[in-house]
């Protein structure tokens, strides 16, 4: 019999992470499982599909959630570090585990914030990870991947404006703001790009239109099969999944090395991975002068998504939470 799963969340906001969270809750309900989301952020999400069928409970602060999570017999997981203490609280054996997407001290500078969110990672959860360096970082936390929708991502189109370059729009740091700001006004002064980003965020580089504001899957994907290329300005990234939806709609990828999208951006063969701005720029204008290598580049991407699909990630996952 196949156990109820207690998904913890502090917010169902729009991100990478957390679709990648709803995407393993829909395709476990579909399997048969029995799956909650425990919330301190009350609103279920509007810009993603997440299977009716799914109870959405909120809380209004982590005690209240440990009270209720305590009383429950389930698999319980911690989906950021500020969820895993309050999960290993509410675990009896075999029943806590931590989802952990990246190394989450990353997002910190000051020196307690960092101990704090290590500290989480030697509670007695059973952890497992979609990142490649929090594999690598951290004992027994093993990679089960994660997919992409190739029935949604897909290329749609052949007609593209080669020289339009998207970006997904961030202001903090880790995700390389200022380098990306810069890479957009360098580009804009040769006069040989047209400037797109999106987002959630108010901000966006300067010289670029904006897309509307929480745009649609569809509506997006229909963007990143207009556009020429995807630019990713990032100093680090747990995986990076924008960049892997626009490989599958035929955008050429230019990227940093970001430590988790190296697992699937291999330089030359499906994206050009470069260290600064200049060298971005440099990029994105030597695609437009060998439309041979974006062809190839293009190709490439199309091979490279075929190698993420969702059900291997789910069995595995079913795996790991085993049966009640």
């Amino acid at each position: 019999m196949k156990r109820t799963v207690i998904y913890c969340l502090e917010s169902g906001t729009v991100s990478g992470g957390v679709r990648v969270i709803y995407e393993q809750m829909n395709r476990l309900r579909a399997r048969g499982w029995h799956v909650e989301v425990y919330s301190l952020d009350g609103n279920r999400p509007t810009w993603f599909p997440l299977n009716p069928n799914i109870p959405w409970l909120k809380f209004d602060d982590y005690e209240h959630l440990v009270r209720h999570l305590s009383k429950r017999k389930a698999a319980k997981v911690a989906t950021w570090w500020k969820t895993a203490l309050p999960v290993a609280e509410a675990s009896g054996p075999g029943e806590g585990f931590y989802f952990v997407q990246d190394i989450e001290s990353h997002y910190y500078t000051a020196p307690r914030m960092k101990q704090a969110v290590m500290e989480t990672y030697d509670l007695p959860l059973v952890k497992f990870t979609d990142s490649i360096c929090a594999e690598d970082e951290l004992d027994n936390c093993p990679f089960i991947g994660l997919g992409i929708d190739l029935d949604l991502y897909r290329c749609t189109d052949t007609r593209r404006q080669i020289n339009a370059v998207l970006s997904l729009s961030r202001p903090q740091y880790i995700k390389g703001w200022s380098t990306h700001c810069e890479v957009y006004r360098k580009l804009h002064h040769t006069q040989k790009f047209t400037l797109y980003s999106f987002g959630t965020a108010n901000a966006h580089p300067p010289y670029s239109s904006p897309l509307p504001r929480g745009i649609p899957d569809e509506e997006l994907v229909k963007f990143y099969n207009r556009m020429g290329i995807f630019l990713s300005a990032s100093i680090h990234e747990g995986f990076s999944l924008t960049p892997l939806e626009a490989m599958a709609c035929g955008a050429v990828v230019v990227t940093t090395e970001a430590g988790g999208n190296l697992a699937y951006a291999k330089h030359g063969e499906n994206c050009l991975l470069a260290g600064d701005a200049q060298s971005l720029v440099d990029a994105c204008l030597y695609l437009m002068d060998n439309t041979d290598v974006l062809v190839s580049l293009q190709q490439g991407g199309f091979e490279t998504v075929k190698e993420w699909p969702w059900d291997p990630v789910i069995d595995r996952l079913e795996e790991i939470y085993g049966a009640s």
